[in-house]
């Protein structure tokens, strides 16, 4: 695979360290760079290959001194053979329809996301977010960015992922769906 050279310095910091959202007890430290300049695009699949991720016009990935537990994947889809349990996942949302929409933030989107919050993780940061807050994760990019939407047969949004374009394939950055739909594993399905 052949890559495309940056042209442009870009600097990168480390943050002070935080509480771990995904450990108890543990601290996180991530490396961050401004995603911008003429080689944006380059920057960010060169970065995104390397394991980091984008968040608005960021990209981090996690450097915690004592804890290398955050692990980035890539799946190759044409090599990837599903598990029995991806297989039975598949089929319990075999029902859904998916749409490729723009990055534009809704208010249909934003209660999805909001209800999500509220019951996986009540105590975020995230939890707080209003709709301009959801509006800027969708729409604040430097990049190419779309928003898959998954809708059950009465046309229910009942998951959204918001995705990166890069290079050689897609890039998650966040998804969300209906905590009351559980038994359909939908974060496993996206």
């Amino acid at each position: 695979m052949r890559h495309q050279r940056l042209k442009s310095v870009h600097y990168f910091f480390t943050t002070a360290p935080l509480p771990c959202p995904y450990l108890p007890d543990r601290m996180e430290r991530r490396i961050v760079t401004e995603l911008a300049g003429r080689d944006v695009d380059a920057l960010h699949d060169a970065l995104s290959l390397s394991g980091f991720r984008r968040s608005h016009g960021i990209a981090y990935a996690t450097a915690c001194p004592a804890c290398n537990a955050c692990i980035p994947i890539r799946v190759v889809c044409a090599d990837h053979a599903p598990s029995r349990t991806h297989r039975r996942i598949e089929r319990a949302n075999s029902d859904l329809v998916w749409e490729e929409c723009p990055a534009q933030a809704t208010e249909e989107q934003y209660a999805l996301f909001a209800y999500y919050q509220m019951g996986r993780h009540g105590d975020g940061e995230m939890a707080k977010m209003d709709f301009d807050d959801y509006q800027a994760l969708v729409e604040d990019t430097p990049i190419e960015t779309k928003i898959i939407e998954f809708r059950s047969a009465d046309e229910k949004l009942v998951a959204v992922c918001l995705v990166d374009w890069v290079c050689d394939g897609l890039s998650a950055v966040y998804s969300f769906f209906d905590p009351d739909l559980d038994r359909r594993s939908l974060g496993t399905y996206m």
